[in-house]
């Protein structure tokens, strides 16, 4: 008996021994590194055409025209209305740390020397994000829409979106006012141009 205890003893006492040779405290550190390079002076834009009376949204696409196409008019209001509006998605692509900033320009909306809808189009600026609702930065018409201007810092964790549309009597910016039955016919024509520069 005695010899069978001191034989399950020695053996407790090598296992024991082992075991603490074989957990002996020891480390090894290991970098991780991965590097991430420079991106800066690029933008992406893309255009939605939008339903007016649904508000679906079309495929966005960097090459579609702002097309309010042929207008109806309203004989109840005496207004011509569009069956579109526009969005315009600009995201910066830059992680330089630099700061940056993002221009709108306009060229005028025009039939002729005399004849134009440069106030009679609202232009809506907001701040987009996937995380945070909309904010709405600014709003005017389209003759007023030359050269503003906004800072990465008011841009920062999110992009700037650009609506445009035809002026309906509601809701329209100071200054924009529905097209009536005294506009010349014809077919009118201008454009936006979207800078980003240090």
């Amino acid at each position: 008996m005695r010899t069978a205890t001191l034989r399950s003893m020695l053996a407790l006492v090598m296992v024991l021994a082992l075991a603490s040779t074989g957990f002996a405290g020891a480390s090894k550190t290991i970098e991780v590194s991965a590097h991430v390079p420079t991106i800066g002076g690029g933008f992406n834009v893309n255009v939605t055409r939008i339903n007016a009376s649904t508000d679906e949204w079309g495929v966005p696409n960097p090459n579609q025209p702002i097309d309010f196409q042929t207008l109806v008019y309203d004989a109840v209001n005496g207004v011509f209305g569009a069956n579109y509006y526009y969005a315009v998605d600009i995201g910066v692509l830059d992680n330089s740390g630099a700061p940056w900033m993002i221009t709108h320009a306009r060229n005028s909306v025009a039939l002729d020397a005399f004849n134009n809808l440069d106030n009679n189009i609202n232009v809506s600026f907001t701040k987009e994000s996937q995380t945070a609702p909309a904010i709405n930065l600014q709003k005017v018409s389209y003759a007023n829409s030359q050269n503003i201007s906004f800072m990465k810092s008011q841009l920062t964790g999110g992009w700037l979106r650009v609506y445009y549309g035809i002026a309906t009597g509601l809701n329209d910016a100071p200054g924009a006012l529905p097209i009536d039955a005294t506009k010349p016919t014809g077919i009118y024509q201008g454009s936006v141009t979207i800078t980003l520069a240090p």
